[in-house]
């Protein structure tokens, strides 16, 4: 069960952050009938900017919350194109290959010493020529560094195709945006 802080955080960023997420998701390249994974969904705020976007394709959600995973259900049951996994990204298994996997406000959140093992997951689940979208907070107090995350997507063999750092969001703070392939 969520903190009261945590509730009140999904509020704040449901109403307060729509058009960022909205414009966030305009920004990420998926095609017509790509299959889309989103690593940490939460409630599905952003979730259902990528459904609407990928409508004759597939959205797989993942969250290792169980009221997570059920809020994000709730939110997206008018969605017949989304999925839902409760679990961790190593656990997930499908036969499907993904095109797109969005990684938003989670990398951060993964323990230091599984992120290697994550992507490593993630890697194998993306299409050659995949794409992995970031987007990360960088305060020191709660996210990751660039350097750190651009260090962590070349290790686990990313090519790096765009990264913006440094933009402030409303009550976030500075945040990171890269754009990374599969090779």
């Amino acid at each position: 069960m969520p903190s009261f802080e945590e509730k009140l955080d999904d509020s704040l960023v449901r109403y307060i952050a729509y058009s960022n997420f909205k414009n966030y998701v305009s920004g990420i390249n998926i095609r017509n009938n790509d299959n889309v994974l989103e690593i940490g969904c939460g409630g599905g705020n952003l979730s259902r900017f990528l459904a609407q976007k990928n409508p004759n394709g597939k959205l797989y959600c993942v969250d290792v919350s169980p009221y997570w995973i059920n809020k994000a259900r709730q939110r997206l049951s008018e969605f017949d194109n989304v999925s839902f996994f409760q679990g961790e990204i190593k656990d997930f298994k499908d036969e499907e290959r993904f095109d797109v996997a969005v990684i938003h406000y989670v990398l951060h959140d993964i323990l230091f010493s599984e992120r290697s093992e994550s992507l490593s997951v993630v890697k194998d689940l993306l299409k050659k020529k995949g794409r992995i979208y970031v987007r990360e907070p960088s305060r020191k107090s709660h996210g990751m560094s660039s350097e750190e995350i651009r260090l962590l997507m070349k290790q686990g063999g990313f090519l790096e195709k765009f990264s913006k750092e440094g933009y402030s969001f409303p009550l976030r703070g500075k945040v990171y945006e890269g754009v990374f392939q599969n090779n």
